[in-house]
């Protein structure tokens, strides 16, 4: 078991310490993350989801859309107890929407990949394209409209305009091209391919590099993220898990992924919009340090479901 938790653990941590460290001590500018993340967060990640995706055969693929009703449930729960804590608190509606992104969708381009890779190898992407494809649609769909949305603009125009964003529209493309059957050419496929692999170094140390300009404020938004991210997600896909009763492997996977601390697009998010630096930052330092200690018992669930 601590063989698995330190190869599975210590590639991760190592590159978010590298870009923490590289942040801190300004061998990069650590105020200017706007065009890491947004290589990342448009092009990087999307690709890397949609070519999980669009490659894998349809029987992996399908066997992988069991667990979406553990997903969908569990994101739409988090979503909701967010939006709860946030309006009983009167946070700023762009606050508020930055702040549910954070808290309601693990960081599965940064973390999830490489963790993944490390626990399982190759492959494994599928699993977390497939729960990044559920938040997608859920979380970050809601906080897209939201932010879309301060401008005063009509709800449709807003949900459209979110419906095209590459982190919404290019894993549903490669969902749609796979289930249907459709051949995708092995060109394409070489072309984006370098995209794709950077992606899990490049979101760990861009996950690095914004840590190291937040501080850790012990304020309720902070501890109210730990409980969700860390705590009550992966426990609550963990006890629908038992009640669906899916098989040990996928309960594992479906765990362990939820168990993954709070992603940086909403951060990058607040950096642009201007608003919200402190709670979603703060969310961001708060679940990935918590996660230190919440992920290896996480993973020690998901061994002991997937050896059940």
């Amino acid at each position: 078991m601590f063989t698995i938790l330190l190869f599975a653990l210590a590639p991760v941590f190592f590159v978010i310490g590298l870009g923490f460290t590289a942040g801190r001590r300004g061998w990069v500018d650590a105020r200017a993350t706007g065009m890491l993340g947004a290589f990342v967060a448009q092009f990087a990640l999307p690709v890397a989801l949609f070519l999980a995706i669009v490659t894998a055969p349809r029987a992996l693929l399908a066997a992988e859309l069991v667990p979406t009703a553990v997903y969908l449930l569990t994101f739409l729960a988090l979503l909701g107890l967010a939006l709860v804590f946030a309006r009983a608190w009167r946070l700023p509606a762009i606050t508020t929407a930055l702040y549910v992104q954070t808290v309601g969708m693990p960081n599965l381009g940064g973390i999830g990949l490489g963790l993944f890779q490390s626990l399982e190898g190759p492959g494994s992407e599928v699993t977390l394209a497939v729960a990044n494809l559920v938040g997608t649609f859920t979380v970050t769909l809601y906080c897209f409209m939201r932010l879309e949305m301060q401008g005063g603009g009509h709800v449709g125009r807003a949900l459209a305009a979110a419906l095209v964003k590459p982190m919404t529209i290019l894993p549903l493309l490669g969902f749609l091209i796979a289930f249907a059957g459709l051949p995708f050419p092995d060109l394409a496929i070489a072309v984006l391919k370098p995209l794709a692999q950077a992606t899990g170094g490049a979101g760990l140390f861009l996950t690095g590099v914004i840590l190291s300009t937040q501080r850790l404020r012990l304020s309720r938004t902070s501890v109210l993220a730990v409980l969700l991210s860390n705590i009550l997600r992966p426990a609550l896909a963990l006890a629908l898990c038992l009640v669906v009763a899916l098989p040990p492997a996928i309960e594992a996977r479906i765990v362990v992924a939820l168990a993954i601390p709070a992603g940086f697009i909403g951060t990058i998010l607040s950096a642009i919009y201007r608003e919200g630096t402190a709670k979603s930052g703060g969310a961001l330092v708060a679940t990935t340090f918590a996660s230190i200690v919440t992920l290896p018992f996480w993973i020690a669930v998901g061994v002991w479901l997937a050896a059940s």
